[in-house]
């Protein structure tokens, strides 16, 4: 829920999702449609599906039960590496890496003296690195030094980890750091906002086509287009049909073609 997701938003959900399907058993048993109508609100909803999925797995290949094996939870639905270390670090205290976009640039900053390296390099980083207890709070420590100090603009000053970073040592090139800041105020300033970015873009309408389903049994393609795009039109129908198909290759919707009708699946 989490992923590209503020902290705000998801916890309301995830505290009423829990409600709602306890246990893997819970949510496998329910409707994808019932899933997606509890995830609504949340975007990306390809991963309510994946969670649905690796539910469903876990019911039929582990006896309801989360593996505690990194090695085999990549094996599910939806998991890849970072997930899978999570999941083995936090929730069963397993000696795995956990390497999200914070662990990357702190341990590549810290350990080589680099503002970013590659996600191989990233990875034997973070296993060289483990301790050989506490890894979970190893790897929590690398998120919080990334989220509150070694940013995209590090506050090295008053990172805990200066005294031991090859980052922080190069900080005393002060002509350096004013042209790294400038490069990156130059990049913020092409990206421009990220919220306008998303606006009006294939995935604000995909989430807008699965929300507005979650509020109806189904709908006509016509009066579906009016929910999801101001000022739809009968020329638009051909960009909506193309929406809905890629909407339905991927399970999260089901469409009645000769009806002119889509549904939650």
């Amino acid at each position: 829920m989490l992923q590209q997701t503020q902290v705000s938003r998801v916890e309301p959900k995830y505290r009423s999702f829990l409600a709602r399907f306890p246990s893997p058993r819970a949510l496998a048993r329910a409707p994808l449609a019932d899933v997606l109508r509890a995830w609504s609100g949340l975007g990306y909803n390809s991963r309510a599906k994946r969670l649905w999925e690796c539910a469903k797995a876990i019911v039929s290949r582990h006896g309801s039960r989360v593996p505690a094996d990194a090695a085999i939870l990549r094996m599910l639905p939806g998991i890849g590496r970072y997930t899978a270390g999570a999941v083995a670090s936090f929730a069963f205290g397993a000696r795995e890496p956990v390497v999200d976009v914070n662990v990357r640039r702190v341990l590549s900053r810290s350990l080589l003296g680099l503002d970013g390296t590659d996600e191989l390099t990233s990875w034997s980083l973070a296993t060289l690195s483990l301790p050989r207890r506490n890894a979970a709070a190893w790897s929590q420590a690398l998120m919080d030094v990334g989220a509150q100090y070694c940013r995209t603009t590090p506050k090295c000053d008053a990172c805990p980890a200066r005294h031991a970073c090859a980052f922080a040592a190069r900080q005393g090139d002060a002509q350096a750091r004013t042209s790294r800041l400038n490069q990156q105020g130059v990049a913020r300033q092409r990206s421009g906002n990220g919220r306008e970015r998303f606006v009006g873009s294939r995935r604000f309408y995909r989430g807008r086509v699965v929300r507005a389903l979650t509020r109806a049994t189904s709908l006509r393609f016509a009066a579906l287009g009016e929910e999801v795009k101001d000022g739809f039109a009968t020329s638009d129908l051909p960009w909506l049909r193309e929406l809905l198909s890629d909407l339905e290759r991927e399970g999260l919707i089901a469409l009645d073609l000769l009806g002119g009708r889509a549904a939650l699946p």
